[in-house]
């Protein structure tokens, strides 16, 4: 594989995505630690979703919460800056089309806003909303942040399994025509 330099135009997608998505998930957080710390319950529909305040020292559902601070440093903020930064180059410099420069633009979106917990409020993340089925079952307690990452995951998902296979399919048949 070549590397390619940045094209920096692709700078408009951070601007105009990625920051607005880390604003807003900067804003909520705010408003979680504001208002829902110390034990409060914001029920918006009352068998299946409300806004509580947890604190995620540990990746998605708390994994790697227990390990010695030094270690959680070392993955949380060192590994992922490094991560972030390397979809950061993706976008600049590999994503073809619209579609890819969206998608890494939400990835970014997502984990800077997560890192920027782990910079700032002490090596966590805050989380707030709540999703579950009445008692029975109970969704992992997310945040904006991660919201964006699943949607980036899903329109990834779709590029890889319909978006390129029908690319490839009018291309194919472009080229037999001619």
């Amino acid at each position: 594989m070549q590397i390619k330099k940045p094209e920096w135009r692709n700078l408009m997608y951070l601007l105009t995505i990625s920051f607005p998505l880390v604003v807003i998930d900067q804003i909520t957080k705010s408003w979680a630690v504001s208002e829902l710390m110390g034990g409060k319950e914001v029920v918006v529909f009352d068998s299946w979703w409300s806004f509580i305040y947890v604190e995620n020292k540990g990746a998605m559902w708390g994994l790697g919460a227990t390990l010695p601070d030094s270690a959680r440093r070392l993955i949380f903020l060192g590994f992922s800056t490094l991560v972030t930064l390397a979809v950061v180059y993706l976008l600049l410099a590999y994503a073809e089309t619209r579609f890819m420069k969206v998608v890494y633009a939400f990835i970014v979106a997502g984990a800077c806003g997560n890192l920027f917990d782990r910079y700032f409020r002490g090596f966590k993340v805050v989380d707030f909303i709540n999703w579950h089925v009445g008692d029975a079952y109970h969704w992992p307690t997310f945040n904006f942040a991660d919201a964006v990452i699943v949607t980036a995951i899903f329109l990834l998902a779709y590029e890889a399994l319909i978006g390129e296979p029908r690319r490839r399919k009018r291309t194919e048949k472009g080229e037999k025509a001619q």
